[in-house]
């Protein structure tokens, strides 16, 4: 669903836009909000840009970046984006202090389980990103492409297809990357800074959870509890990645990195091999995503979700 021209509409009659991502932001997230804000900017837009979690330290460099903000009191937008955010809630107070006002919301993403929660949706399942989106959302405002935007968006192409290589990735999309590269994004510094490197804090952490790792038929799974996560002083939602190398280990079908957040709450990280689905496990816990990538935020205590995951992960490889 992409309503290119009810979009048109909302932002010709709006000045003051709030543009918002989700929860714990990747590179896609941030990458995808400021590439967007840039545009909006080219527009004459007055563009605020917010996420809860703020910017990783591994996507600071990108332009745009110290201006994202963690709260917004007081906001009265006309408009409010949301971009690569499967529903609603995973806007976080940053989202709902945005659409308090009541200003109408565009939903903009890639995920197959996205709820089609905007007053407008440009939601395209087939995006490897939703970087791509608004990628194709720029001919539509009549903004063309410059090394800001550019360098946003192929962060976010290159993150949520860890660079290139999953299964979705097209000539058509290779052909996108070129476009964004020939504007003067840096393939070579976005890759070295995002996939190609690991805090010292994301070791610490790596090296207090190995020794628990589990493989069991096809699942591979770890366990941080926030003791763990507090001594390696990583902030609240990251796993540094580590789903993502669980999911690298042969005899590996799914992945799951399970984190206790310091309200008790615990982020469920799920991944998948070509073949497998962990979507819906995602969708019963509240969550969404993709059918090889997926998450929630699911209410503890740690020990129950893990059970309660496991059990419906198992269901799943079978």
């Amino acid at each position: 669903m992409l309503d290119w021209d009810s979009a048109a509409r909302l932002l010709a009659a709006a000045h003051d836009i709030v543009v918002v991502t989700h929860l714990g932001p990747d590179g896609d997230a941030i990458g995808s909000l400021l590439g967007l804000a840039w545009a909006l900017r080219r527009l004459e837009k007055r563009v605020a840009v917010a996420a809860d979690d703020g910017v990783p330290f591994d996507l600071r460099f990108l332009p745009g970046a110290d201006g994202v903000q963690t709260a917004l009191p007081g906001v009265s937008p006309d408009l409010v984006i949301a971009v690569d955010c499967g529903d609603q809630m995973r806007m976080g107070k940053v989202g709902a202090a945005a659409i308090a006002a009541g200003a109408p919301l565009i939903n903009v993403d890639h995920h197959i389980t996205n709820t089609f929660f905007g007053q407008v949706n440009l939601v395209d399942t087939g995006a490897v990103a939703s970087a791509e989106i608004i990628f194709d959302w720029l001919p539509h405002l009549k903004v063309s492409l410059d090394v800001s935007i550019a360098t946003c968006l192929l962060t976010g192409i290159v993150t949520d297809t860890l660079c290139f290589r999953t299964d979705n990735v097209t000539a058509k999309v290779l052909g996108k990357a070129q476009q964004l590269m020939e504007s003067g994004a840096p393939l070579n510094e976005i890759t070295r800074r995002t996939v190609g490197r690991k805090s010292y804090a994301d070791l610490r952490l790596w090296a207090a959870v190995m020794p628990s790792v589990r493989l069991e038929k096809g699942i591979i799974w770890a366990v941080i509890d926030r003791a763990t996560r507090q001594a390696a002083q990583l902030k609240n939602g990251s796993d540094g990645g580590l789903v993502s190398l669980l999911i690298s280990v042969d005899d590996a079908n799914v992945a799951a990195v399970f984190r206790e957040l310091d309200d008790g709450r615990v982020e469920v990280g799920l991944r998948a091999m070509p073949g497998y689905d962990v979507s819906g496990v995602a969708l019963a816990l509240g969550g969404g995503g993709h059918a090889l990538a997926s998450g929630a935020t699911v209410n503890g205590p740690l020990d129950a979700v893990v059970d309660q995951t496991l059990r419906q992960l198992r269901r799943a490889v079978r």
